[in-house]
C-alpha cells in the first residue's frame, strides 16, 4: 500500500506542478483559457490567473512534506472539485473552451469534455485515497489514552 500511495502522491505532485510551471510561464495565456468558461465577473479573473498557478505549485510542494501532507490534499480535493464544476457547467452551458491545464491553447467542447472531468475526477479519487490512508493510519499508530484514574488510585465505595 505505501508504494500505491507514492505513486499517486508523485503522480498529483507532477500534474499540480506541470500545470502551475505552465501557467506561470504564460499568465495571459491562462487568463484568457479562464475568460472562456464565463464563471466569474471579469475583475475577479485576472487575479486568479495569477493566484491559482502558485496555490497549485505551493499545493505540489506541500505534498512531499509530512506535516502539510494533510492539507494539501484538502486542497488537491479541492481545486479537483473546482476543475470538475468549472468543466461541467461549461458542458451544461454547451460553451467552447480552453482548457488552460497544461499550456495547451487547444478548444474543448461537447464529449470531449467527458475526457477532462474523468481526469479531473482520477485526481480527486487519488487524493481522497491519500486522505483515507492519512486517516487511517493516524488512527491506528495513535498512543491510546491513558485512564483517567489508576486502579489503585479509585476510591472505595461508602457503605
Amino acid at each position: 500500500m505505501k508504494t500505491l500511495d507514492w505513486i499517486l502522491r508523485l503522480a498529483l505532485i507532477a500534474v499540480f506542478a506541470g500545470a502551475a510551471v505552465t501557467k506561470i510561464a504564460d499568465p495571459g495565456e491562462f487568463e484568457s483559457a479562464i475568460q472562456t468558461y464565463r464563471m466569474m465577473p471579469e475583475w475577479l479573473v485576472a487575479p486568479v490567473a495569477v493566484w491559482l498557478p502558485w496555490m497549485e505549485l505551493c499545493t505540489a510542494a506541500a505534498l512531499l512534506w509530512p506535516r502539510h501532507r494533510r492539507a494539501a490534499l484538502w486542497l488537491v480535493f479541492a481545486l479537483s472539485v473546482m476543475f470538475m464544476i468549472a468543466i461541467g457547467q461549461a458542458w451544461w452551458r454547451g460553451l467552447d473552451i480552453v482548457c488552460g491545464c497544461f499550456g495547451r491553447p487547444a478548444t474543448v467542447s461537447g464529449p470531449a469534455l467527458r475526457g477532462y472531468l474523468l481526469r479531473d475526477l482520477a485526481f480527486l479519487g487519488a487524493a481522497t485515497w491519500l486522505l483515507a490512508r492519512e486517516w487511517f493510519t493516524a488512527r491506528t499508530t495513535a498512543a491510546p489514552c491513558a485512564p483517567l484514574i489508576e486502579e489503585t488510585e479509585q476510591p472505595a465505595l461508602a457503605e
